[in-house]
């Protein structure tokens, strides 16, 4: 059992639930696009066997208690178009990392405004965390601006921080107070 607890969210046009074998296909989808992985720290997936191995990956992690991932769905069909997490935990110092990724097909919704909105709001009230991290290739203009809506401020840079797709990738590092937090 872990010390964080899990539950699902709902936005006024989503659903954050449980992640289940059944969303490798979705992971699939998301995570063998190129353009959606343009500023991820991973390479692509080659395979559905690589797709179940992340989600039963992700999985596994929220019920070690090593991090919360939600699945971000539709609330009208429950299809997973995207994930979010908390992770990185500091107990003591009440602290954890956010991600997030979203299938290309739903940019420009404003969905993941949404999502992290909730889980913001989740992690800083119901889990009495004190500080969101948040790493982010400092060319993805979107993924910053998102961030600073809800009151992330750059910390600083970690140059050659990530190896993908045969580059080497900067990093930003973002912080969120829970006493800066823009709520939407």
């Amino acid at each position: 059992m872990t010390d964080w607890p899990f539950r699902t969210l709902a936005t006024p046009g989503l659903r954050l639930r449980p992640l289940d074998p059944g969303d490798a296909n979705a992971y699939l989808e998301i995570f063998t696009d190129p353009e959606t992985l343009t500023y991820w720290s991973e390479e692509t997936v080659q395979s559905l066997a690589d797709a179940r191995h992340m989600v039963e990956q992700d999985i596994a992690w929220v019920e070690k208690g090593e991090a919360l991932c939600w699945g971000i769905a539709l609330p009208e069909t429950d299809d997973l178009i995207g994930k979010i997490s908390l992770y990185l935990f500091s107990r003591r110092n009440r602290r954890a990392e956010t991600g997030y990724i979203i299938n290309r097909d739903h940019w420009g919704r404003g969905l993941m405004s949404e999502a992290l909105g909730a889980v913001l709001a989740y992690a800083f009230d119901e889990l009495g965390l004190h500080r969101i991290e948040a790493d982010v290739d400092p060319e993805h203009g979107a993924s910053l601006a998102l961030l600073e809506k809800f009151g992330f401020v750059s910390e600083g840079l970690f140059r050659d921080r990530w190896f993908v797709h045969e580059q080497w990738h900067d990093s930003v590092m973002l912080g969120l107070l829970k006493a800066d937090f823009r709520r939407p």
